[in-house]
């Protein structure tokens, strides 16, 4: 993928609408021919464009009052958003670049930072009662059973994932007590100039972890890059997108290969997206999984634990995949 350091794009192409797929037809009572038919869409999907948007997940009240819940947050002032701490990458980063910790800008380019965003995990990693004190009611609810309704989502996704690597059960043995990261995020308004270029909000990345569970406003921004060129996503508000993270690719040799993407500033006005960061136990070993092996394909990784593969990608400014 392109590693240019550009702030700003051209205008954007034809847009891509990625496939959709109802994952309801992964559960309940459908037939296994049914369900064969969807895991086929899925690994399509997921080879050819590298993503799909999910339909039929059943979680659409908890993703609104997650929408509703982030506005919120984003609402209130600065002076009051920045009384939420940020301890060990989680908690809230704003928009403005001085007040930003080192750790928070590590291989990014500062001059380019335009979004706030808040970072939350599964367990206690930071006290979400301080949003709801500083005038959030509700939040700690809203994101816990939005946690909660996106993750079976994205266990029903891998299970199919490993039904076609031929490994059933495969990442569920693995997220007994998984590593996911959900995000809050929030873009200002911008203008487009009058030669058409827009700024590039988010630079050109893939995602590190196994897959990406995201939640859009339905406006545009999210451009991914397709066949050498870059292209803004088709997705509804209400939609999930499931991405594929680099952690995947290690897994399957590059079999799934992770997105690469990047926000840019179209919308003209406030956008929000919500993306789950999808990964395993900590200490899971990351390993090539037998099936994506072959005489002509051997193994390009060598095993590492998930804690420490994230850990490496998180602290490097450098891409892996080109």
């Amino acid at each position: 993928m392109s590693r240019a350091d550009d702030s700003v794009a051209s205008a954007p192409q034809a847009a891509l609408e990625p496939s959709t797929i109802d994952v309801s037809i992964l559960s309940g009572n459908n037939s296994s021919e049914r369900r064969a038919a969807t895991v086929d869409s899925i690994e399509a999907a997921c080879t050819t464009d590298g993503l799909f948007l999910a339909v039929g997940h059943g979680i659409e009240q908890q993703l609104e009052a997650a929408f509703e819940a982030s506005r919120g947050f984003f609402a209130l002032p600065p002076e009051i958003k920045d009384r939420v701490p940020r301890t060990n990458r989680y908690g809230y980063v704003p928009d403005r670049v001085q007040a930003r910790k080192p750790e928070d800008a590590v291989g990014k380019d500062a001059s380019s930072l335009a979004s706030e965003y808040l970072d939350m995990g599964l367990a206690d990693e930071f006290d979400l009662a301080t949003v709801e004190i500083l005038g959030c009611d509700s939040f700690t609810a809203a994101v816990r059973n939005y946690q909660e309704a996106v993750l079976d989502v994205a266990h029903q996704v891998l299970e199919a994932l490993a039904v076609t690597l031929g490994v059933p059960k495969f990442f569920a043995s693995r997220m007994s007590a998984p590593q996911c990261r959900l995000r809050f995020l929030h873009y200002r308004p911008c203008e487009i100039s009058s030669d058409g270029e827009v700024p590039v909000f988010s630079k050109p990345h893939t995602d590190y972890g196994a897959i990406t569970v995201l939640a859009v406003d339905g406006r545009p921004g999210l451009e991914v890059l397709h066949s050498g060129v870059w292209k803004p996503v088709a997705a509804p508000a209400g939609s999930l997108i499931v991405q594929l993270g680099d952690m995947l690719a290690r897994w399957t040799n590059d079999r799934y290969r992770s997105t690469p993407h990047r926000v840019v500033g179209v919308s003209g006005t406030d956008r929000f997206s919500i993306p789950f960061f999808v990964n395993p136990d900590p200490q899971t070993v990351i390993s090539v999984i037998s099936s994506c092996v072959t005489a002509d394909q051997p193994a390009r990784y060598e095993p590492v634990t998930a804690s420490e593969f994230l850990a490496a990608r998180i602290d490097s400014p450098a891409e892996p995949y080109v």
